[in-house]
């Protein structure tokens, strides 16, 4: 028999004490709480004076009655009292479910600004049914690895929002643990099981939260292998909100070639079918063995691309080394074979790309080379691979994108601000006149550089959500509409979701006001707010927002473009040209000041180059339908 006081004494010897800083105060066992496990512990512990001691929480008792009538325990009548609990559980087990129940009540009115609530409370509870469902497969004890998945990280959202500072320089790329140990010298593991520890807890429990982030000293050590904690461990590889085991997919791999019976998509599909049965199931989740499923299609995906990338060549191109990294795609510097001409090579990567999807690819390759416009990226080539990945090559820009011009070197001058704007401007008036719509203006789309003896000559780049306007509907809106939402025009997320030519002058415009004021239109915490804003918020004035002064003709016509209707804004990009050249601060920046900005920053294309993707914080997404509804609503309501 295993003895788990003692190596829980030996475990905590061994870890980290937890040295928190600022006003912490970890959460206190409730004194009903105290007296319960108190009188569970005794030998000849009284199941009447337990009851009556938990029927004084009503939370507590409605608990561990929804426990105890869940799927979990396997009962076939329904157990209405708390006394009838105690005895159809057990009191050991009882003792578990009430801490659990006490430590979640305790912990879920902190509201983390890192980590959404209702997304961490279903992970949560994805987490221990995923332990459980382990747990049975394994033949392990299941409630104990049932409740270890709930309360694991049910201390992260407290310790978020005390170190929110600290937490927001997680960059995802190593084990959240990792990055806690390296911060603070502990990790949310020891404080969470030191915290079960002072509860009381039952050792095993404590030991599995302790060791959840540990999977390599759980399969060395049998005693550790053959528990309920290899089950809660497995739970913590799941994706999460805060991805905290990056490499979790390729350690859920390696318990399946280990574990016999162990099949972690099963088991997620498992989970799947427990969470519908719910009545409160959000009808927008994502199954857990689909995410799971399209992470295992991504690794496949990424061992294809490193197979053809190691070759380093593609078509006719050789791969000088990658530039560029996005959703759908990764970007390598390249040059042509025998023409020795340097390019861009867009190489799409997605688990997810269909037939339908490799046409709308081919159909923007085709589109954008018929655009001859000097402002348009160029179109060289494209094809698929033997290993059927689709590629094309573009000319390679060595400059910067307007995103990275206003973070590195500031908001700009007005002169400096209407020559770029005329040159993109030409580029979407040939666009247009070719019937396609951009719909993904943005600073990170469009590159200046000094090319050709031209000094700051605009590109722009990305047509990958560039649309025939006869194309354009409302049937567009079915599953929701493409955008980056910092730069989303109104039109195109309220009915009737027409989206035409003014669709790309109010991002044009969007634009031009971030290259003044070095800030977007709008700001907010997610999606939601900022695209609410679009839609129901008059935009403040370029002069007010930047606390300088702008010329009255170029602020109007800023805000003009940002009109929330479409026959407020101008009508054509044309119209906007002429108006831009009216502007008394158009010819303020001079072929000689162009000469002399890059003269004096050489250095901006070593490290600026980079390629057309999507590097900014609030990405190019689809909006989902749902979402775009709720915005309709709320637009309505403010237009009356």
């Amino acid at each position: 028999m295993v003895g788990w006081d003692q190596l829980r004494l030996a475990a905590f010897q061994e870890a980290p004490e937890c040295q928190f800083t600022g006003q912490v105060k970890l959460p206190v066992v409730p004194q009903c709480v105290i007296r319960f496990t108190h009188e569970a512990d005794r030998r000849e512990a009284d199941v009447y004076k337990l009851s009556q001691i938990l029927e004084s929480d009503s939370a507590l008792t409605a608990e561990l009655l929804r426990h105890v009538n869940s799927a979990l325990t396997g009962l076939r009548a329904r157990v209405q009292s708390v006394r009838s609990a105690l005895m159809a559980v057990g009191i050991r087990r009882s003792k578990a479910l009430v801490l659990t129940a006490a430590l979640r009540n305790a912990t879920k009115s902190v509201k983390s600004p890192l980590i959404p609530a209702n997304r961490f409370q279903e992970e949560n509870v994805e987490r221990a049914l995923f332990a459980l469902e382990t747990a049975r497969v394994l033949g392990r004890d299941m409630e104990l690895a049932y409740l270890g998945g709930m309360v694991q990280d049910l201390i992260l959202p407290h310790l978020t929002a005390i170190h929110r500072d600290a937490y927001q320089h997680f960059s995802h790329d190593i084990p959240l643990a990792s990055f806690e140990r390296s911060t603070f010298n502990w990790d949310h593991a020891v404080a969470a099981a030191r915290l079960l520890n002072q509860w009381g807890f039952p050792d095993e429990l404590t030991l599995g939260v302790l060791y959840h982030h540990d999977l390599e000293r759980i399969l060395a050590r049998d005693e550790l292998k053959n528990s309920a904690i290899l089950p809660i461990a497995a739970a913590a590889l799941l994706p999460d909100c805060l991805g905290q085991s990056p490499d979790g997919l390729m350690m859920l791999l390696t318990l399946q070639e280990e574990l016999p019976g162990f099949q972690f998509l099963e088991i997620a599909a498992a989970v799947d079918d427990a969470i519908s049965a719910f009545e409160t199931t959000d009808e927008n989740r994502v199954p857990l063995c689909e995410r799971l499923g399209n992470l295992a299609m991504q690794h496949l995906e990424q061992h294809r691309q490193d197979t053809v990338v190691m070759q380093k060549h593609i078509g006719h191109y050789f791969l000088e080394g990658e530039i560029g990294r996005g959703g759908m795609g990764v970007v390598y510097r390249a040059r042509h074979d025998m023409l020795k001409r340097p390019a861009a090579l867009k190489l799409l990567l997605s688990p997810d790309l269909t037939p339908n999807m490799i046409q709308r690819f081919e159909e923007e390759v085709q589109r954008t080379s018929q655009l001859t416009n000097p402002n348009t990226i160029g179109i060289y080539d494209y094809g698929v691979t033997p290993a059927g990945l689709f590629y094309y090559a573009m000319e390679f820009i060595d400059g910067i994108t307007l995103m990275r011009l206003v973070q590195q070197y500031g908001p700009q001058r007005e002169g400096r601000v209407i020559h770029l704007l005329l040159q993109a401007c030409h580029s979407i008036a040939d666009a247009h006149a070719n019937g396609l719509i951009h719909r993904d203006i943005k600073p990170e789309n469009i590159m200046v550089a000094s090319r050709g003896g031209v000094n700051d000559m605009v590109k722009v780049l990305d047509f990958g959500l560039a649309k025939p306007a006869k194309a354009l509907s409302q049937a567009d809106s079915a599953y929701g509409m493409s955008g980056t939402p910092l730069y989303m025009a109104p039109d195109a997320m309220t009915p009737p979701f027409i989206v035409d030519a003014r669709t790309d002058i109010y991002s044009l415009g969007a634009v031009a006001y971030f290259l003044l004021t070095g800030e977007p239109v709008f700001t907010g915490d997610d999606v939601r707010e900022i695209l609410t804003q679009h839609a129901t918020v008059a935009p403040m004035p370029p002069s007010l927002r930047s606390g300088r002064t702008v010329a009255d003709d170029l602020e109007q016509i800023i805000l003009k473009c940002l009109a929330k209707r479409p026959a407020e804004r101008f009508q054509s990009a044309s119209e906007l040209i002429d108006a831009l050249h009216a502007c008394r601060s158009a010819k303020e920046w001079t072929l000689r000041d162009a000469a002399a900005w890059w003269g004096e920053h050489k250095d901006v294309v070593a490290s600026s180059s980079i390629a057309p993707l999507h590097p900014s914080d609030v990405e190019t997404m689809l909006v989902p339908k749902a979402l775009l509804e709720e915005i309709s609503k709320r637009a309505v309501a403010t237009a009356k």
